[in-house]
């Protein structure tokens, strides 16, 4: 291994904790100045390499020699020096009786320091004296070079010019003036790895940031909810998003390339937990027209789930009921899950009424819940979660043949006393109520005359 035009004393390489590298304004590989005089030690020792270091007007050999110490002879590594009058403005390690697997493994160690020609890295997207940000190669990520857990062997972080871990992105980033003080440990963290991310994209062009923004798709829904959370990507959106914010033309470019984001609200109360559950239920039905993304997103100035959503019409507008049919009708459902339910829905008093007015809401029902303080069960030991305060039925469903479509709706609204759609307690409540209704017939049919006499009235009319 041989670097042209750089030279050093041989007096840096005497003690443990002597570098090079000590003082130096330049940004070096290694740390602890221990790296040359414990490989050399093992090199001899275990792998029987003969070793040869020259710089400058110098030149050492690795060797062993005997001491005695206490009256016992040690064995000792240490330095043959001679010194030559025709020095060379280079520095050169020659090492000697390598074996394939150990040439191998050098070949592999290789990989584990930066430099524009590592096999690793692919095009490059950014670079100056702080670091540089690639593409990752289709070259192999092999199983004995340093990665992290959790992000796999994907994308590459170098730090200090060395590999210290991975990113689960095809990135290749690294960052030169990051110093780990860790002796014990040589693989970063995953909150580390984040940092170092942050610490890059606050150098990054414009441009640039939309090429890392693009590889780094798959978190572009991230959200900071907890206080401290150092190992959410957000915050590096948020300073991608900004630079590219502050170029009209990049930020335009990226607009026009993306036009359909909707960004979410990391915290919400609860109203604004409901709109949410509104304009997802609204946004299930435009899936392949819009993309989810996180509140970073917002600094460019796309909307958000909800105001989108209410600006295509898709929010609940509910009134109350108006006495006639409506009312008429949520009575004669009302009066159906008395008689069969008694005892299995706990309602006291039973739940208001109200009307979905917006044809376009993609809900057919839906419930006002507020949380049951005390610990109740029905007569089949469900337990009550809720108290329904109100149930909403869709307009279109108060129509002669949509008896049993409002019948369904209407149990399935007063089962979410149980709970939610996704807990096991509603699924298990909705399971019995269809049961029930099952086994009573006789009741649903005289109901269903009776909604079907309102319709005929009118007309009569």
């Amino acid at each position: 291994m041989r670097i042209e035009n750089t030279t050093f004393s041989y007096e840096w390489l005497l003690h443990i904790g002597a570098s090079t590298k000590t003082s130096s304004t330049e940004k070096h590989a290694g740390y602890f100045g221990e790296g040359f005089k414990i490989a050399s030690l093992c090199a001899l020792r275990d792998k029987n390499w003969t070793i040869q270091m020259r710089s400058g007007n110098w030149s050492l050999n690795v060797i062993c020699t005997n001491q005695t110490i206490d009256g016992q002879t040690v064995k000792m590594l240490a330095y043959d020096v001679s010194e030559t009058t025709a020095p060379n403005q280079k520095s050169e390690l020659i090492l000697q009786g390598v074996s394939e697997d150990d040439f191998t493994l050098f070949k592999t160690v290789l990989k584990c320091f930066y430099y524009p020609e590592n096999e690793l890295l692919g095009e490059k997207i950014w670079e100056d004296s702080e670091g540089a940000v690639y593409t990752r190669s289709k070259a192999e990520y092999e199983i004995k070079l340093p990665y992290n857990y959790d992000y796999g062997r994907k994308g590459i972080v170098f730090c200090g010019y060395q590999l210290r871990g991975s990113n689960p992105f095809d990135l290749v980033i690294c960052l030169h003036d990051f110093e780990q003080n860790d002796r014990e440990r040589d693989n970063l963290l995953n909150m580390e790895v984040v940092t170092i991310f942050k610490r890059i994209s606050v150098h990054l062009t414009a441009a640039a940031s939309i090429r890392m923004l693009e590889k780094m798709r798959r978190v572009w829904l991230s959200n900071r909810t907890k206080r401290f959370d150092f190992e959410n990507w957000s915050p590096v959106l948020q300073r991608l998003l900004l630079n590219i914010l502050y170029s009209s033309n990049c930020c335009s470019e990226f607009k026009q390339k993306y036009p359909n984001l909707l960004f979410l609200e990391p915290k919400l109360n609860r109203l604004q937990m409901n709109l949410r559950q509104e304009a997802r239920s609204w946004y299930n039905n435009y899936r392949d027209k819009y993309t989810l993304v996180g509140e970073p997103f917002s600094v460019l100035g796309y909307p958000s789930l909800e105001d989108e959503c209410r600006r295509n019409g898709g929010l609940v507008i509910d009134k109350n009921v108006a006495p006639g049919i409506e009312s008429n009708c949520f009575t004669i459902l009302e009066d159906v899950c008395k008689q069969m339910f008694n005892g299995f829905f706990i309602a006291d008093p039973w739940p208001q009424h109200k009307v979905i007015t917006n044809p376009k809401a993609t809900y057919h029902g839906m419930a006002t819940l507020r949380k049951n303080k005390r610990k109740q069960s029905n007569a089949h030991h469900l337990c009550v979660r809720n108290k329904i305060e109100c149930v909403y039925l869709k307009r279109t469903i108060f129509e002669s043949d949509k008896f049993y479509d409002g019948l369904s709706t209407y149990v399935h609204e007063m089962c979410h006393m149980f709970g939610g759609d996704s807990s096991e307690n509603f699924s298990l409540g909705l399971t019995l109520a269809m049961e029930i209704l099952l086994q009573n017939t006789t009741i649903v049919e005289s109901a269903h005359e009776k909604w079907k006499q309102q319709f005929a009235s009118q007309q009569r009319v």
